[in-house]
């Protein structure tokens, strides 16, 4: 970057002379854009007189030079100037050395949305007892002092809180969204944190293949980032991502890749509809708790039956409900019985199995849990599922189904 010339340099325009001479004369640039005020044009002639060549040179001046809005307006006739000028973004430079501290401010506040080169003339000696101005021949080119890094650290911020919040496709979407070169230690921390997001929102979709793989790539660069920028804090983040890989991981291998079904699979329903409630997507939540009784239920059939609750010949059903089951469920170009909830769990109370005997005696409860699933505008009504309704099927069917084994997606320090 040290022998990078500019196009264009936009400079703010004040104070002594010297420092903006030595960045002009070491940049070369074809054309400066000044921000100037009534007072600091004349400075721009001292500038001139000491330049080996002649840039061509336009100007816009503030009224005030100490009033931020009206710096601003005059900043952002600058930057207009440039996008007029069809100069690509990476042969422009930003110098904010000179002018009032509100001009400098005004200058980086206008082109902080901008991959613009950044510029700054600094040094180890200046005057007034080391407060003043630097002195002439003392002069320190900062190239790369750009704002973006502190706006980039913004962003951090924001990625942290949307990730905490479970809110994925947005993480993905902003460190997606970056078009410049990233300071290293941000630039590496998006480097797990968008694989870890993506592996997220996968396992809430139920691509499990799909999120086990994003999660191993974020885990190695997350190992990475600590190694290399000495994040001690993130450690116990690091554990808990490791307890959901491990999770996720025995899942696949347990379920065949999600085919058989397997009290696994219960578990994961039940913990992603826990975060559904906890992002206050209660209809989400809900479908996602039916589904889990309702998959309890075809296991506890298949232990006893030997078959799947969809595909049952009558001659598997006890005698003293098979012309009834025969009657509602049968199918007769397949010469199978289909049976649904409540008579998959009355077959497994006539086979005395206790999940059976259990569901009849949460009938009451239960029943409310189909109606409330019934009428959710995610099934077949149109009522929303309530925060209080939500609380009381979680419980019903966590309790029924006898889950214990409860985790969260692990937040960011």
């Amino acid at each position: 970057m040290k022998e990078f010339k500019p196009k264009i340099m936009l400079m703010s325009l004040g104070g002594s002379p010297e420092p903006l001479i030595k960045s002009i004369e070491e940049r070369t640039p074809e054309q400066l854009i000044f921000l100037a005020s009534h007072d600091s044009v004349s400075i721009s002639c001292e500038i001139f007189k000491s330049l080996s060549f002649s840039p061509a040179v336009k100007y816009e001046i503030t009224e005030d030079p100490n009033l931020l809005l009206e710096c601003y307006k005059a900043a952002r006739r600058c930057t207009e100037r440039v996008e007029k000028s069809k100069v690509p973004s990476n042969k422009i430079m930003v110098d904010y050395t000179g002018g009032t501290k509100v001009m400098t401010a005004a200058l980086i506040l206008s082109t902080i949305d901008e991959p613009y080169i950044f510029n700054y003339v600094g040094g180890d000696q200046r005057n007034k007892s080391g407060v003043g101005t630097v002195l002439d021949g003392h002069e320190e080119m900062f190239l790369g002092m750009s704002p973006w890094s502190i706006f980039a650290e913004e962003e951090r911020r924001q990625v942290i809180i949307l990730f905490n919040q479970h809110r994925f496709s947005a993480v993905i979407e902003i460190i997606n969204s970056f078009d410049r070169k990233l300071p290293a230690q941000i630039r590496d921390y998006f480097s797990f944190i968008e694989p870890l997001a993506d592996g997220f929102l996968n396992w809430d979709q139920f691509c499990h293949k799909a999120a086990l793989r994003k999660l191993d790539k974020g885990s190695n660069a997350l190992e990475y980032y600590i190694s290399s920028h000495g994040e001690s804090s993130l450690k116990d983040f690091m554990v808990k991502i490791k307890t959901c890989r491990n999770f996720l991981r025995e899942l696949i291998e347990k379920t065949n890749d999600m085919k058989p079904n397997h009290n696994f699979i219960i578990t994961d329903l039940l913990n992603n509809a826990k975060r559904k409630i906890a992002d206050k997507k209660y209809d989400d939540a809900a479908a996602r708790i039916y589904r889990a009784l309702e998959l309890y239920g075809q296991i506890k059939f298949k232990d006893v039956a030997g078959c799947d609750n969809n595909n049952v010949k009558p001659e598997t059903i006890p005698p003293e409900l098979r012309d009834k089951y025969k009657q509602k469920y049968y199918d007769p170009r397949r010469e199978i019985l289909k049976l649904p909830q409540t008579a998959t769990f009355e077959f497994l109370k006539v086979k005395r199995h206790e999940a059976g005997i259990r569901f009849f005696e949460r009938q009451k409860k239960i029943k409310d849990i189909q109606k409330n699933r019934n009428d959710s505008i995610l099934a077949h009504g149109i009522k929303p599922v309530t925060e209080k309704a939500i609380y009381s099927i979680f419980d019903t069917v966590k309790d029924f189904v006898q889950e214990t084994v409860f985790f969260d997606f692990p937040t960011l320090p």
